[in-house]
């Protein structure tokens, strides 16, 4: 076709590559939302756009669950901050490093830290902001009511510690807050007899 233009077997309509994230995003100048709701092929280059857009904005490692969590926020009124932990969502990440452990053998950790009872909104969002942006890419940051609960790919027990005391000058000397409680664990353990006492710890750290 002229052009370097292809055609969808659907209706003809043009396919180009996107401004960005050529390799994984095309457009299509007929979209429709009955087609981004109907054809997961256009829902899933979508919501790739959408992701390389918000990336731009805030840099940020973004996933469709993070673009969920901006929008549910919204429509709820704004009136529970971002980000709550989703129970299904959490294990789901957990189950999915407990595979990789056990298959490649590549440890991984929790951390949760519990802010005092006095501490404001505000604070919490600023702790899990400064988390997000200093720690690794991969790692996973949620806030739940008074704590916040930290996922560590390819971390081992013995580096938590260190990291524990970096996280806690840093929320002191860049936040004011001094008062911030830590439970770590990491897996594989043999203090967990199975990976079912890896989810039991972390729900029961976040009661």
């Amino acid at each position: 076709m002229p052009g370097g233009e292809s055609s969808d077997s659907s209706g003809g309509t043009d396919v180009r590559p996107a401004p960005f994230a050529r390799d994984q995003v095309l457009e299509f100048p007929e979209m429709s939302y009955t087609a981004i709701t109907g054809n997961r092929e256009m829902a899933g280059s979508f919501s790739r756009y959408l992701l390389a857009a918000a990336s731009k904005m805030v840099p940020r490692q973004w996933s469709v669950q993070d673009l969920n969590d901006v929008l549910n926020f919204v429509l709820e009124g704004g009136d529970t901050p971002v980000q709550f932990i989703e129970g299904r969502y959490l294990r789901k990440r957990i189950r999915e490093q407990i595979a990789r452990a056990e298959r490649y053998k590549e440890p991984f950790a929790l951390m949760v830290l519990a802010l005092s009872d006095g501490t404001k909104v505000d604070e919490n969002e600023s702790l899990v902001d400064l988390l997000t942006e200093r720690l690794r890419r991969s790692d996973m940051v949620f806030l739940y009511r008074h704590r916040i609960a930290v996922l560590l790919p390819h971390t081992p027990f013995g580096v938590l510690a260190k990291l524990e005391e970096r996280i806690a000058k840093l929320a002191d000397a860049t936040l004011g807050l001094k008062e911030i409680g830590f439970a770590v664990a990491a897996f594989p353990d043999e203090k967990f007899e199975s990976p079912e006492r890896v989810l039991d710890w972390i729900e029961d750290q976040l009661r």
